[in-house]
């Protein structure tokens, strides 16, 4: 049967070649043509046309691919209502030109900055036409009131902070307004032909929306009160992730502060945290910049934390002359003499600094001022590493630093306070580590017997999540404490023993019931009398410290209950050590109310929620 196959599979093989060698020799190829003046518009023609201030004409090109005679081109011309600029309906080729213009006209002097109307141009003669190349182009076209300055640095951290991503420098194209002083435009930061839109859009990490509105308005009218000006929208969509939330919106926290009632000049005055500088080129913007959401509207959710964020005008470069102290703790030699020790952390472009510790209520610029003209007398250095101060009693102190560039001159300074206790009897807490502290306070009432309800005071006023930090008492360390907790200034405060089993009892929430007094909180074990249960403890495997929180009032001997939950501190990174950033996993942030101006405060998401605890009733103690 082989022989046969093979034998069969040859005559056929011989057949096609003959008939393929014959048809080579015999047919013809004509290739089709395309008869009349194929005329087009060309697919690299602008969607946009920015009109200049100082002209009153702008061309459109048309082309031809049949060069020979004149030709005029009559053109279906549709505009927006109201359209600012005059479009005629034809356009005249020369002989021998294969490009002609369609002048529009406009008057610069009555049209409205910044509006655009759509037009669109049809070729009406389809004879004219060609099916390689376009028939009509629709364009918006108006009196843009901006220019380009040039090419500018800008320094990203809004996705670094809210992703975890690494924070990014890169060139972007900056516009300012031509008719008022101070507004700068950054186009499209994140969008085609950025480093961002390669490393993350490109590679699939996030997706493009279909938003036209991805610029960033800078308000520097007043170079020392900077903020952001309006809305945009990044551009980026995460919605391909298990976590993600959509599209990203951004606008404006002085704007929005504005809109519901506070004055530009009350903000300067109450709130200059909100602002940031204008400084030899350097635009920086502070922590509390832009509110987000994703649902396209005008109300928050909460703020991007942009602390860093900077833009390096056309012709500037980034410099970094920061510095910042880091108290790590008391230090007793053998002689009995204290000292107060710490890192000092310079920026990448400081030459030398001073430094000196200052008491408290020490005139801090009056100190930094004689540094800098010699006569108060610092310590130098020349890089960051760690320091030891003497320290005589008890108290606050101020770790101040100067910091100068090559040529000696004076470029930043950092005054930090911290605080010292020389009683060993005295707690002498120590930052260990920094988290995420989650609350889940539910239910968010009480029920007596006869059914009536008793509100929580602490629903609706705390922030579901937030960065905290986790100290350890050095003179007693089974202690604890998380600052700040629910609040600024207040703090979570517990005992763990070595088996990693949490108890603490009767902590001040800083809040009050209307009727019923302070608002405490307690360990579900130790208040439900079990003292031999566990039900908060530190778990190793996640690195988290979890609490069984129980919120009650405590009145006439008995113990009412408000709410609990487990809550837990997850720890993010240990003092003094870098966190990993080798993740691609995307982590978006949280954000829940923030009592404050209604600034919303910026906190992390929570993964998986906690069981909470089963309802009760009073209970006697």
């Amino acid at each position: 049967m082989n022989k046969i196959f093979k034998y069969s599979m040859m005559l056929i093989f011989s057949a096609v070649a003959l008939v393929l060698g014959s048809c080579t020799e015999e047919f013809e190829y004509t290739g089709a043509t395309i008869d009349g003046e194929q005329v087009y518009f060309s697919n690299t023609l602008s969607s946009n046309i920015n009109l200049s201030p100082n002209a009153n004409e702008v061309k459109i090109p048309i082309n031809r691919i049949q060069r020979s005679g004149e030709l005029k081109v009559d053109l279906e011309v549709s505009t927006s209502e109201n359209c600012a600029v005059s479009v005629p309906n034809s356009v005249n080729f020369a002989d021998g030109d294969s490009v002609a213009y369609l002048t529009i006209t406009y008057n610069p002097s009555t049209m409205e900055m910044g509006r655009y109307d759509e037009v669109k141009l049809s070729i009406t003669n389809a004879d004219y036409t060609t099916p390689y190349g376009n028939s009509s182009y629709t364009f918006n076209i108006g009196l843009s009131e901006w220019e380009t300055l040039g090419t500018g640095l800008y320094h990203d951290v809004t996705f670094a902070n809210f992703y975890g991503l690494e924070a990014m420098t890169y060139n972007v194209t900056i516009e300012k307004n031509i008719n008022k002083d101070g507004m700068y435009r950054i186009v499209s930061p994140y969008g085609p032909n950025t480093s961002f839109y390669t490393t993350y859009v490109g590679t699939g990490v996030m997706g493009w929306a279909n938003k036209t509105n991805t610029s960033i308005v800078i308000n520097a009218t007043d170079p020392d009160y900077v903020y952001v000006s309006g809305d945009y929208y990044p551009g980026t969509d995460d919605g391909m992730a298990s976590s993600g939330y959509g599209v990203m919106h951004l606008f404006s926290i002085v704007d929005y502060e504005i809109s519901k009632g506070s004055s530009l000049e009350s903000l300067k005055a109450s709130n200059p945290e909100l602002f940031g500088t204008l400084k030899d080129g350097i635009i920086s913007l502070p922590q509390m910049s832009v509110y987000v959401n994703f649902d396209d509207s005008m109300e928050p959710i909460g703020y991007v934390n942009t602390q860093g964020w900077a833009i390096a005008l056309p012709g500037n470069a980034f410099t970094d002359y920061s510095s910042s102290f880091t108290y790590t703790g008391k230090f007793t030699d053998v002689a009995g003499n204290n000292y107060a020790d710490g890192n000092i952390t310079l920026g990448a472009d400081v030459a030398n600094a001073k430094y000196i510790v200052a008491m408290d209520g020490d005139d801090v610029q009056a100190i930094i001022d004689g540094i800098v003209d010699g006569s108060v007398e610092a310590t130098g250095i020349t890089e960051s590493g760690s320091v030891r101060v003497p320290i005589t009693e008890s108290g606050k102190y101020t770790m101040i630093i100067v910091t100068f560039d090559e040529e000696g001159n004076m470029q930043g300074s950092s005054a930090t306070t911290f605080e010292v206790s020389l009683d060993s009897s005295a707690s002498n807490w120590q930052p260990i580590y920094t988290g995420t502290f989650t609350h889940n306070v539910e239910p968010a009432f009480i029920t007596y017997s006869d059914n009536s309800y008793v509100g929580n005071p602490i629903i609706g006023q705390i922030t579901e999540q937030y960065s905290t930090t986790m100290y350890q008492d050095q003179n007693n360390p089974s202690k604890y404490k998380i600052e700040p907790w629910i609040a600024d200034g207040q703090s979570l405060t517990f005992e763990m023993n070595a088996d990693g089993k949490i108890t603490f009892k009767d902590v001040n929430t800083g809040f009050s019931h209307q009727q019923y007094g302070t608002l405490y909180a307690g360990d579900a074990a130790v208040l439900f009398g079990q003292p031999e249960a566990i039900s908060s403890y530190y778990d190793e495997k996640s690195n988290t410290f979890v609490f069984g929180t129980v919120y009650y009032i405590y009145q006439n001997s008995a113990y009412g209950w408000l709410g609990g939950a487990y809550e837990t501190f997850t720890v993010g990174q240990a003092q003094g050590v870098r966190p990993f950033k080798g993740h691609k996993m995307l982590s978006p942030k949280m954000f829940k109310t923030y009592s404050k101006l209604n600034i919303k405060k910026s906190v992390r998401k929570t993964a998986v929620q906690k069981p909470t605890l089963k309802r009760a009733k009073f209970v006697k103690k």
